[in-house]
C-alpha cells in the first residue's frame, strides 16, 4: 500500500507531468481557438467533411472546453502544482526559519565560482571591514573560525522563497476557476427594458434558456 501510494506520488510530483500537462492545455487552447465552438452540425459537415465532423464530435472538439478530457487536464495540473508545493515545502520552511543556517565551507571552496586573491592586510582588520559589511547589507551573519583564518557567513530576504507558493496559489485558483468554469459555466445574453427584470437568460449557442434562479 505504502509502495503503491509513493508511485503515485512520484507521478506527480514530476515536473516532466508539469510540462506535458501544460503543452497539453496549450495544445487544447489552441486547437478550440482555431475550431469554432458550439456551431451547428451543417456547419461543420460542411467545413470539414463527414469524417472529420464524426471524430471530432467523438472526442468533443466541438465543446472542447467543456469536455471531459479538458477537465481531466485541469484535474490533473492542479493535482500535480498542488503535490509538488507540498513536496518541497518542509524544506522551503526549514530554510526559511532556521535560526542558525548550516554553513560548509568546504561546499563553498569547492564550488565552481570561488574566487581566491590574497590581500595584505592583517586578518583582524579584514575581520572588522567585513563585519561592518556584513552587518549593514544582510541581516543575518555568522563568524566562524576555520584553518585558514575566519569565515563569514551573511544573508538576507530569506522569506524570498516563500514567492514561488505564493505564485503556486495564484495558479491553483486559476485552475479551480477554470475548471468551475468547464464544469458549471455558461454564456448568455439577454435584454432587459427600463423597469423590468428577468430570470432567465439566452444561452450564448444554441436557442436554449438558461434559468438564473434569481428571486
Amino acid at each position: 500500500m505504502l509502495n503503491t501510494f509513493n508511485r503515485i506520488w512520484d507521478f506527480f510530483v514530476s515536473v516532466k507531468l508539469s510540462v506535458v500537462l501544460l503543452l497539453s492545455l496549450a495544445g487544447a487552447s489552441i486547437i478550440g481557438t482555431v475550431v469554432p465552438q458550439n456551431e451547428s452540425p451543417d456547419a461543420y459537415l460542411q467545413a470539414y467533411g463527414e469524417v472529420l465532423y464524426r471524430i471530432f464530435y467523438t472526442v468533443d472538439i466541438f465543446d472542447m472546453y467543456h469536455s471531459w478530457w479538458f477537465q481531466l487536464l485541469l484535474v490533473l495540473l492542479t493535482i500535480n502544482v498542488v503535490v509538488c508545493s507540498i513536496d518541497r515545502f518542509a524544506a522551503t520552511w526549514k530554510i526559511v526559519f532556521v535560526k542558525n543556517p548550516p554553513f560548509n565551507i568546504s561546499k563553498f571552496r569547492n564550488q565552481s565560482d570561488t574566487i581566491e586573491f590574497a590581500d595584505s592586510r592583517l586578518a583582524e582588520d579584514l575581520k572588522k571591514k567585513h563585519i561592518s559589511v556584513a552587518s549593514n547589507y544582510f541581516g543575518y551573519k555568522r563568524i566562524e573560525d576555520t584553518d585558514r583564518g575566519f569565515c563569514i557567513f551573511a544573508e538576507k530576504w530569506r522569506w524570498t522563497r516563500l514567492g514561488a507558493y505564493m505564485v503556486h496559489l495564484s495558479v491553483i485558483l486559476l485552475l479551480l476557476g477554470g475548471l468551475i468554469g468547464s464544469m458549471f459555466g455558461f454564456e448568455g445574453f439577454v435584454n432587459i427594458a427600463e423597469g423590468e427584470t428577468v430570470n432567465s437568460i439566452r444561452l450564448r449557442y444554441g436557442s436554449r434558456s438558461q434559468a438564473l434562479d434569481f428571486d
